[in-house]
Order: C-alpha cells, then structure tokens, then sequence
C-alpha cells in the first residue's frame, strides 16, 4: 500500500499543467503566417512573373482568387475544428457549391475562340501547384498534429481543400487571367492531386481515420 502511495506522489510530483488549446482562428492565422511566406519562397522555383490585371477578363480572376481564398480559409476552419468533439462545423455541402462556383467561374475564363496555347503552360501550373502546396500541406499536417483531438479522414480532407483552394490562389498572381481547355483541366488534376497527396500523408503519418 504504501508503495502505492509512494508511485502516486511520484507521478504526482511529475504531472505538468496542460495548455490549453489556442482558439481556432489564432492557429489557422499561425499556420498562415508559416505556410505562406514557405509557399511563396518555394515558388521562385517555377515563378514566371506577375499577372497583368489590365487585361480582359480580370474580372473573373479576381472573383476566381477572392473565392479560393475564402474557400481555403473556411476549409482549414473546419479541418482544425473537426479535431474538438461536439463543435459546429461548416457543411460539406458549401465546399460542394464554392467548388462548383469556382469550377464555373474557370469556364466563364476560357475564351470562345482562344488562341493557340502555349504547349509546357498547363504543364507549368501543374508543377507550379505541387511545389507551392509541399510547404502548406507539411505545416498544415504539422498543425492537425500538435492541435491533438480525434483526427477523421474528414479533417484530412479539409485540410487537403484548404491547401489546394490557398495553392490555386497563389497561381492566380502569376498566371494569365484567361486559360485554355487544356490548363484547365491540369488546374483541377492538381487539386485533385493535392486533395489526395494530404489524406494519404496524413493516414501515413498516423494520424487515426
């Protein structure tokens, strides 16, 4: 008996207060304020210069980056809330409509007769989305981690959304503010790719489906 009282003083004696879990938007803001700058260095690799919002159909780009942007915060909102039992998230049903929006507002920018594109262009968005979303999915994984709770395969998947809404966001600061079919079609691969890329390293990484 008194060996066990001795074992609970010890452990006792050893406990160390918990912090509590910084509110929601203050890590989302972390996370921002390391994954960006990461992101934005890492794009010098295949940077090739600013887009020219004098052109026609800015319009639609900056509706197209305003959407991505919100749609990025929102995600990373739900993918850090999902890992606290019992708090409201946004529905998955709003990221369905955004995405649908913002998939619209991409055909919107595809001219009626486009010129002849340039064969490497769509190539380049799609090397261009992985290497700035490297950073944004390890940090943000990283942030999933350190938050603790109950990880889902949801809260993979929001994260996956948020870094692939902030990825598109950041092409669209240096890219045409028209497309063609073709870049088109490898922007949404790449979203596709780096929605999968994040679950499947965050599975990989334990952390608990």
């Amino acid at each position: 008996m008194s060996d066990h009282q001795q074992l609970i003083k010890k452990l006792s004696s050893e406990m160390r207060p918990v912090d509590p879990l910084a509110p929601t938007s203050i890590r989302i803001l972390k996370w921002m304020a390391l994954a960006l700058p990461l992101a934005i260095v890492s794009s010098v690799v295949v940077h090739r210069g600013l887009t020219d919002w004098m052109q026609p159909g800015a319009g639609l780009a900056v509706a197209q980056l305003l959407l991505a942007v919100i749609i990025g915060i929102a995600a990373a909102w739900n993918a850090l809330t999902l890992l606290i039992p019992g708090r409201d998230t946004l529905p998955t049903v709003r990221f369905v409509l955004a995405g649908g929006l913002w998939l619209l507002l991409n055909i919107m920018s595809i001219p009626a007769h486009p010129v002849a594109p340039t064969h490497d262009h769509g190539t380049f968005c799609y090397l261009f989305l992985m290497v700035v979303s490297a950073p944004m999915v390890i940090t943000l994984l990283w942030t999933l981690r350190q938050s603790g709770g109950l990880y889902s395969q949801k809260s993979l998947l929001m994260a996956g959304i948020s870094v692939a809404a902030w990825s598109v966001s950041l092409l669209s600061l240096c890219h045409p503010v028209q497309q063609d079919r073709m870049d088109f079609a490898l922007h949404v691969a790449a979203v596709a790719t780096i929605i999968g890329i994040t679950m499947i390293i965050g599975r990989l990484t334990r952390i608990k489906g």
